[in-house]
């Protein structure tokens, strides 16, 4: 008789391990399905452009037999971003790690704040499958940046992920019909309004200026791997963080610390000088340290790293690190842009990698995600 094998066993925690969580799941509930969510709130509440969730209640008829454990959130802070569910998240460092639904209590888990025990990553145990709620974005979000994952094609919704709920699926270069021209090139004149999902954190971005070469930084992971053994120094201060005119770099990122702190598996981040941040309208308050302002919270990650978030609704705001002067970055997905969620009238984005990949929880994601920016970025240029 073949002894049946043992359960994958996961385990939850913030990246400050404050908050823990483990549990047994047994191979029929194999794989965990997921799908990435580009809706408001999801982009309000992380800073994130994608978002991704683990139902860790067994459907039926595994919950017959099958007792999963709510997790201790006595230790998390809660956040009501609907009417729906309350968003559980790491007071101390920001991680998101829970949503618990009102309708029936089960609890869905951030799939960056997940780790299988005795595997290196995610993939067999968390499958994406979907793209959902691309009608929020206007311009089609990250979305546009993933078409497959391990040569599967991911299914696209408007709004939720089934056919019933999203309305069948949309094609992968879908953008809203009124959604207004992209700005070009250059012509990006106003300031773009930030904030995260409760209000307590906002701030704006004015498009660059001669100012915005005065900052200092060497080279990013992005440009230069940090595992290629070149160096990252900038000797010569080239303003890598302005690509072309009237536009910041943005940039995607796989690494643990980010994955971990915010609790998803990709980051989004653009590379903005401290001189075009403001805490006005009429950005005529600037950008301050110690204190930052409204309702964010630090947390040190590593040494010389800070990171900010919102205290009420845990999004993710800044990464502002020593080595660097005058230059932060900003958390892509608050930002208010006009022509939608990937902000393209002052962000241009990087296509060429995926930075820090190789630390990627799931792998699979990661490449499609790489491999579905390059093909977007060779599109993009060629339009």
């Amino acid at each position: 008789m073949t002894s049946s094998p043992n359960p994958p066993i996961l385990h939850i925690s913030c990246h400050c391990t404050l908050t823990t969580h483990t549990l047994p799941l047994p191979p029929t509930l194999l794989p965990l399905k997921t799908s990435l969510c580009n809706c408001n709130i999801s982009r309000r509440i992380s800073g994130s452009l994608l978002t991704s969730y683990i139902d860790l209640t067994p459907p039926p008829p595994h919950n017959q037999d099958v007792h999963v454990s709510k997790p201790d959130v006595s230790a998390l802070t809660p956040y009501r971003s609907s009417s729906i569910l309350t968003r559980w998240f790491c007071g101390t460092c920001g991680t998101h790690m829970f949503l618990e639904y009102d309708f029936d209590g089960h609890f869905e888990a951030a799939t960056g704040a997940v780790r299988v025990e005795g595997r290196e990553g995610t993939d067999g145990v968390v499958r994406v499958e979907a793209v959902m709620w691309i009608g929020d974005t206007v311009d089609g979000g990250a979305g546009r940046f993933i078409k497959s994952v391990d040569g599967r094609v991911l299914r696209r919704f408007l709004e939720g992920s089934t056919d019933e709920e999203g309305g069948g699926d949309v094609p992968p270069d879908w953008t809203s019909s009124s959604r207004r021209q992209e700005v070009p090139e250059g012509k990006g004149e106003e300031a773009v309004h930030a904030r995260c999902h409760c209000g307590g954190v906002e701030f704006w971005v004015t498009p660059p200026n001669a100012a915005s070469r005065e900052a200092r930084s060497p080279y990013p992971d992005l440009l230069v791997p940090y595992n290629s053994r070149k160096s990252a120094e900038n000797p010569g201060n080239e303003a890598w963080w302005l690509p072309g005119e009237g536009r910041y770099l943005a940039g995607t990122c796989a690494c643990e610390s980010c994955r971990r702190v915010s609790g998803f598996d990709v980051t989004f981040w653009a590379f903005v000088p401290t001189c075009n941040i403001f805490q006005d309208e009429a950005c005529t308050v600037p950008f301050t340290r110690r204190p930052y302002w409204g309702s964010m919270k630090v947390y040190e990650s590593s040494k010389g790293v800070t990171r900010t978030f919102c205290g009420t609704c845990g999004a993710n705001v800044f990464w502002d690190g020593e080595g660097r002067d005058g230059l932060v970055d900003v958390a892509v997905g608050l930002l208010d842009a006009k022509s939608g969620a990937r902000a393209e009238e002052i962000l241009s984005w990087c296509t060429e990698r995926v930075s820090f990949a190789e630390e990627a929880l799931n792998k699979g994601l990661i490449r499609g995600l790489q491999e579905g920016l390059q093909s977007w970025g060779s599109r993009h240029d060629e339009g």
